[in-house]
């Protein structure tokens, strides 16, 4: 274990020295504060001994410059005669204990031991969050996984996505699933809460899916067989999670769309001529809340050089550093002067613009934005 003494005078740095070598202790010492500090970037210390005014720096000076160098280093300070409001502020400040002058040997043992204990679980907390981001970034790549890798290719439509968790990992889910029947299933989704369990919920969402979608069920039986596997593991869950999702059969030949929406936000359709169409009509309320609720489904037709946009309200909810919110109209805006563009064209000019927009604020919710644009113009 090796401290760091850190005094302007002489006599209690060796009379420190002297008591904590002959305890084991590997001691250093220093006759200022910027000696100190010096020493601290130079050498890895478990324990800085540091009086509370010296003659270039005083103790919360030392404590915050200790502990932007070394984060996890311990800090005592020794206070003199009168100085204890300063040593309550020192505390306050990031110091982790103190010791009163004059300064009894047993007292110092005393503190030194505690203060070992107290690196002790510093350092297991910071193992053990090591190994929790490592975990979580393994669950990142696992998830990340299970999303589509890259757009199917498919004659007459194209496909662009966007997607961005707020966290390691999400509760944000989008999907694109080449059926049987030459149809393009079209699933967007977002789980109520963020980081592993929103992720574990949309994973067990997308097998569902996938699961359904190859057995060639229709949108609102899929949406009503996801909400009857979410109902009893979102009722377990402290919180009561849910889940929105929109699930869609797109047939690329005819253009139809049959959709089912379990209280996801309204997709939207540009048209050529200027004309928006949400996707309003058919559906029921949000996965994993009743259960045995029966969905119902609707259907539109998309017509050649429709663009068609599905997003998570990650996208327009997403506020600016005066707290205003990106809102379902600008992206209405954009995406209504970009119609000319293509899907990834769409997409860059909405992140481009969401950027600017956002500025140095966080990001505090999940992001997703699928643009499919028909170019087929030989719809039937």
């Amino acid at each position: 274990m090796k401290i760091l003494i850190i005094d302007d005078e002489p006599e209690i740095r060796r009379a420190l020295t002297y008591v904590l070598e002959d305890e084991g202790y590997e001691v250093d010492s220093a006759s200022t504060a910027l000696e100190g500090l010096s020493y601290i970037e130079a050498k890895r210390f478990d324990i800085v001994i540091t009086d509370l005014m010296l003659p270039d720096l005083d103790g919360m000076t030392i404590v915050s410059k200790a502990r932007e160098i070394r984060p996890e280093i311990i800090i005592v300070m020794i206070t003199g005669h009168g100085s204890e409001e300063k040593a309550v502020e020192a505390i306050r400040a990031g110091a982790d204990d103190y010791i009163p002058k004059p300064i009894d040997g047993n007292e110092l043992l005393m503190k030194l031991s505690k203060a070992v204990e107290m690196r002790r679980l510093k350092d297991e907390n910071l193992l053990f969050h090591r190994r929790l981001e490592m975990e979580i970034e393994i669950a990142r790549k696992i998830q990340l996984s299970l999303l589509p890798q890259q757009t199917p290719d498919i004659a007459g439509i194209e496909i662009a996505i966007f997607n961005q968790p707020a966290k390691y990992v999400g509760g944000d889910y989008h999907d694109l699933i080449t059926l049987p029947s030459g149809e393009i299933g079209v699933a967007i989704g977002d789980v109520s809460g963020k980081g592993m369990p929103a992720a574990l919920l949309m994973a067990n969402v997308q097998a569902s899916i996938r699961r359904c979608s190859e057995d060639r069920h229709s949108p609102k039986e899929i949406i009503r067989r996801v909400n009857t596997a979410l109902c009893p593991i979102c009722q377990l869950i402290e919180e009561h999670r849910f889940m929105t999702l929109f699930y869609a059969n797109l047939n690329p030949q005819s253009g139809e769309l049959i959709f089912s929406n379990a209280g996801h936000n309204y997709p939207l359709i540009f048209k050529q001529d200027g004309s928006i169409y949400n996707l309003s009509e058919g559906g029921g309320i949000p996965c994993g809340i009743f259960d045995d609720f029966h969905y119902d489904e609707a259907k539109i037709k998309l017509e050649p050089y429709d663009v068609f946009v599905l997003y998570t309200d990650g996208i327009i909810e997403s506020m600016n550093t005066e707290e205003l919110i990106f809102s379902e109209e600008r992206l209405v805006d954009l995406v209504s002067r970009h119609l000319q563009l293509s899907s990834n064209e769409i997409i860059d000019c909405i992140c481009k613009e969401l950027n600017e927009f956002m500025g140095e604020s966080l990001q505090y919710d999940d992001m997703t934005l699928m643009v499919l644009k028909l170019l087929n113009d030989d719809l039937c």
